[in-house]
């Protein structure tokens, strides 16, 4: 119960608030972005080998097949099956799985990073499960025991070949993630264990660091540029007029300035934080 609890609310999470570090036309990684060079101790790996219509037969049948389909997918399973069947669907593994392998501690047993929608589909009524253009989180669990706990969410853009950068062995290192794993990306997002679950920390963006915080809805107080870099001679990406809502993701670590996306369609970039009020 609390994965699908934990499921529904990243889905108004990113739905609400523009997700993570989405990808931009500076981002897609045919620039030089400016962005810090740290070298990952690892990265991580796509595997296509779990069975997941035989996870389908466990979910639904007897004790027969008990045991052979990890807890990450059948804990959530139930879920989407009746999600499915109440829109008059049908739950239908898709052809390929895709889940990511990566070691956050270094431990030598891998993690595990997915997005159960693009392993299962409802067949019927395909949008039920839809996360928008923002694409749905994935969700990274690692085995305690017998079972399979959750150790965070992660933006979509962020998951595909995420970096495990260098830490302290035995001890969950920063992850590191953007354009849907291109390199090089101009928008790196970093993930940082808090003590119990992964939260996104900050954010380089050109050579600029961003320290995430709930910003929410704000709107300008006056005509503004949103600009490339957080200072008054930087280029301009975009202008809004006065009474604009943006969503304020973070703010600059260097200089007086909000690190903003004015839609979820729009390219991200700083703004004068004198000119925004909650």
């Amino acid at each position: 119960m609390r994965l699908v609890i934990s499921f529904l609310s990243c889905l108004l999470l990113l739905a609400a608030c523009g997700g993570g570090s989405g990808q931009s036309d500076e981002g897609s990684g045919d620039d030089s972005s400016g962005a810090r060079t740290e070298r990952a101790a690892s990265t991580a790996v796509l595997k296509k080998d779990i069975d997941l219509a035989g996870c389908l037969v466990e979910e639904s049948e007897d004790e027969a097949t008990i045991g052979k389909c990890p807890t990450y997918i059948l804990q959530s399973l139930d879920y989407m099956i009746q999600e499915c069947s109440r829109v008059g669907g049908e739950l239908k593994p898709l052809p390929e799985s895709a889940a990511w392998s990566l070691d956050v501690d270094s431990d030598g047993k891998p993690e595990i990073l997915l997005d159960l929608t693009q392993n299962f589909t409802c067949q019927g009524a395909p949008s039920v499960f839809s996360c928008g253009s923002l694409g749905c989180p994935y969700f990274l669990y690692t085995l305690r025991g017998d079972a399979w706990d959750e150790l965070g969410a992660i933006n979509a853009d962020d998951a595909p070949g995420i970096d495990v950068l260098r830490g302290k062995p035995g001890e969950p290192a920063t992850l590191r993630g953007g354009c849907t794993g291109q390199r090089p990306c101009s928008e790196l997002t970093h993930y940082t264990w808090n003590g119990n679950a992964y939260d996104r920390s900050l954010i380089e963006y050109r050579g600029n660091t961003v320290d995430v915080a709930p910003g929410g809805l704000w709107t300008l107080t006056r005509d503004a540029p949103v600009l490339v870099a957080p200072a008054p001679d930087a280029a301009v990406i975009d202008e809004y007029p006065e009474g604009t809502t943006v969503v304020v993701i973070g703010a600059a670590r260097s200089g007086h300035y909000k690190f903003v996306s004015p839609c979820n369609a729009c390219r991200r970039g700083f703004v004068d934080a004198e000119a925004l009020k909650k």
